[in-house]
């Protein structure tokens, strides 16, 4: 089994994500071949947008909180 397909089984999972120097916390809703997508509380000064597209290189953690 790939890392890929692993992860599509937690997609509407509560799920935390660290890349370098920061952790990101949100609902995993799409889990692409190169990408990942999650739906994230608002940024006060941030884009207006809550989702949060986070490339699969860049992760070096991946911590399911609920499934």
């Amino acid at each position: 089994m790939r890392y890929v397909d692993w992860l599509q089984g937690f997609i509407g999972s509560e799920t935390e994500v660290t890349v370098s120097g920061d952790v990101i916390i949100g609902t995993l809703t799409k889990v692409g071949e190169g990408t990942i997508t999650l739906k994230v509380p608002p940024i006060i000064y941030g884009p207006p947008t809550d989702t949060a597209i986070i490339p699969l290189r860049s992760i070096e953690f991946v911590r399911i909180v609920s499934s």
